[in-house]
């Protein structure tokens, strides 16, 4: 799995990305995990990567030519892309997931909008 750009702050209210999903559980792979839990490690990769290409964009600002720069700017995009796919897909299917807990009455409205949150800002 991949990471999360930032840590995520839900409309200037100061709420994280973990506090809003906290307590959702869903299935992946045969597996129920935390959601929390499951985008962890893609939260990681996608910060990590966010930090690659602030410094190479800082570099780029001293010399806007360099090649080699432009090519590494150009695969960390392309890491922080595929990143955030692999977010927003697990984020998908924990919706379909928490759809159903919804219609079931196995999970409240309030965990239920906080995924949808997510999933828009991602």
């Amino acid at each position: 799995m991949a990471g999360a750009f930032l840590m995520l702050i839900f409309r200037g209210k100061g709420v994280s990305m973990a506090s809003r999903i906290k307590g959702i559980t869903v299935e992946i792979a045969s597996d129920t995990t935390k959601l929390e839990q499951s985008l962890k490690s893609v939260n990681n990769i996608i910060r990590a990567t966010q930090s690659q290409l602030k410094d190479v964009t800082k570099l780029l600002k001293l010399d806007p030519s360099n090649a080699e720069l432009l090519s590494q700017k150009h695969r960390v995009l392309k890491e922080a892309v595929t990143a955030t796919k692999e977010k927003l897909g697990a984020l998908k299917t924990a919706q379909e997931q928490a759809k159903q807990a919804l219609e079931n009455g196995d999970l409240g409205q309030d965990k239920h909008d906080a995924l949808q949150w997510e999933i828009i800002e991602t």
